[in-house]
């Protein structure tokens, strides 16, 4: 399993409805709001899917980029097949 903490980063006037379609978004979980921010996790099976949710977040209308703050991905299992090569 692969947990990713961001900071989604809004434009003005767009927080809460950028929130809203991240709640959307399965494997995402929308923590909360603070000022233009959106605090989200992502859970997924491996490293590549998590990255691939985070960047599909900058096509949603209002989101001015994406932060990340926190990933723990020792657990992918497509990483444990390279280090074990």
């Amino acid at each position: 399993m692969v947990i990713s903490s961001l900071i989604v980063e809004t434009f003005p006037g767009h927080t809460d409805d950028v929130a809203k379609q991240l709640e959307d978004i399965q494997e995402v979980e929308v923590h909360g709001t603070k000022d233009h921010q959106v605090i989200v996790t992502i859970e997924t099976e491996t490293l590549d899917e998590s990255h691939s949710i985070a960047n599909s977040f900058i096509g949603i209308d209002g989101v001015g980029g994406v932060n990340l703050v926190y990933a723990n991905f020792e657990d992918d299992p497509s990483l444990q097949k390279a280090a074990a090569r």
